[in-house]
């Protein structure tokens, strides 16, 4: 049997756009117009403006990339890294639930990063979408072949370390690679992956990490199109290779889920795209307060406790107790505190996630009463049922309200209209660009497989 390291470089040397369903490439639009959002909004945050600032002195008269929502170019490969940042940077962005990974962090910014590399003008838009598109695939499924949730179980912060793959992935498909270039390219990508759980606990580099992925894929294909040569079968190699280090072990992995259905099932249409600014296991706990404030009028001021019951994983991933203020990053991670916010400030979105509330004396309070447990039963419902949360409020006045959310707002399983996901980048992108060039921004994405030429829409992301 061909191996099926093998197997994904034949993959993503041979896909056309016209391999694609028509509903796969309409959802692959409306996620990458969710990306752009996110990214442009994240172009003016404290973490953003540190990164741009060191590359700016680092390339004092830039580069052939652009930094998105600026003025400011780059090299291709940094360019990449402060653009995945940016995607990452405000926790807005999509995430592959099944393959515990944040995509458009890593493929739009390879993807985008590669075309002005070789030439944007030389980028159809139909190459873009189609190396977009392979990154979609290719991503998940080596998160499902990791177990994804085992990985942060025991600290890794699981889609950074992913993240190399589909970024040389879709660099690759830009690049123009072939599958021997492509084979060597997964080689050199995945000896640099990266990333560490405690991230999570206030600090910055949180956001960077599924953007070094980007960046370590994007020098993959680049160096793979020269000749330079990686690490073979790298999936499989039992000693030293990707599989088998990161899970140590030599069969707590899946190598037939790297390539079951591919071509043929689409992990495009399973993304959840966020709408709240926090972590995406967040969301169905926050989704629970939505519906029992509707159903009920529940107020903050009414609320004596909550428990929150969850895997095991999550109660690690943003259960800790208490909340302590660290910073927004924390904030955002943690679930008692996006509970709060939403009873307090009636929505958890960017308004509301902002630095002046991370120490707020009413949200620290308030997430303090929030016990976030694990729940045996949720864990043997399987992997799909992972991210749902079971919640029970105790009331001042005895009463107990109970809410079940299994599958979060926005998931394939309750998923967002293109004109929900339209909105979404229209609100983030008006922030940071004028209306004129976020409806040409939109126009462009929705019709990109006619756009003979990137570059306009590469302009439309640059801010004078």
């Amino acid at each position: 049997m061909t191996p099926y390291t093998r197997q994904i470089a034949d993959y993503a040397a041979s896909l056309k756009l016209s391999d694609v369903p028509q509903d796969v490439i309409a959802r692959a639009k409306g996620v990458m117009l969710d990306g752009l959002g996110c990214g442009l909004y994240g172009s003016d945050v404290t973490w953003t403006r540190i990164l741009a600032g060191v590359v700016k002195r680092l390339e004092p008269k830039g580069g052939q990339a652009s930094i998105w929502g600026c003025s400011q170019t780059a090299s291709a490969v940094n360019a990449a890294l402060v653009n995945g940042t940016m995607v990452q940077g405000y926790e807005l962005d999509d995430v592959h639930i099944n393959g515990a990974l944040h995509t458009c962090s890593i493929v739009l910014p390879a993807a985008f990063a590669a075309a002005e590399y070789v030439g944007a003008d030389k980028v159809s838009g139909e190459k873009l979408l189609t190396s977009i598109i392979a990154g979609f695939e290719i991503g998940p499924r080596i998160g499902k072949c990791m177990r994804g949730e085992a990985m942060l179980f025991n600290g890794w912060h699981s889609g950074a370390i992913i993240a190399p793959f589909p970024g040389t992935i879709t660099a690759g498909v830009v690049l123009g690679l072939n599958a021997e270039q492509f084979f060597h390219a997964m080689g050199i990508a995945g000896t640099q992956a990266c990333g560490l759980m405690a991230a999570q606990y206030g600090s910055m580099v949180k956001r960077m990490q599924h953007a070094k992925g980007a960046q370590s894929g994007l020098y993959g294909a680049m160096l793979a199109a020269d000749g330079f040569t990686g690490i073979e079968d790298v999936f499989e190699e039992k000693y030293g290779g990707f599989c088998s280090t990161f899970s140590h072990s030599t069969d707590a992995f899946d190598l037939p889920a790297l390539v079951e259905g591919l071509g043929k099932s689409w992990e495009t249409m399973m993304f959840t795209i966020k709408t709240y600014a926090c972590r995406g296991g967040n969301h169905s706990a926050v989704n629970a307060i939505d519906e029992l404030v509707t159903e009920t009028g529940l107020k903050a001021e009414d609320v004596e406790e909550i428990t929150v019951r969850v895997t095991e994983a999550m109660v690690k991933h943003a259960g800790w107790h208490p909340y302590v203020p660290k910073g927004l990053t924390a904030a955002q991670m943690h679930t008692g505190f996006c509970i709060a916010t939403r009873l307090i400030e009636g929505d958890v979105f960017v308004d509301q996630m902002i630095e002046e509330n991370v120490a707020r004396p009413d949200l620290v309070e308030l997430a303090n009463r929030v016990h976030v447990v694990r729940d045996e039963k949720r864990e043997k419902m399987g992997n799909d049922y992972r991210k749902g949360s079971d919640i029970l409020v105790k009331l001042k006045n005895g009463k107990v309200l109970n809410k079940i959310v299994d599958f979060p707002l926005g998931s394939d399983r309750r998923p967002l209209t293109s004109e929900q996901m339209a909105k979404k980048f229209r609100r983030l992108a008006a922030k940071v660009l004028p209306k004129r060039k976020v409806s040409q921004i939109e126009k462009l994405v929705w019709d990109l497989e006619n756009v003979p030429s990137v570059t306009p829409l590469i302009k439309a992301l640059r801010k004078r």
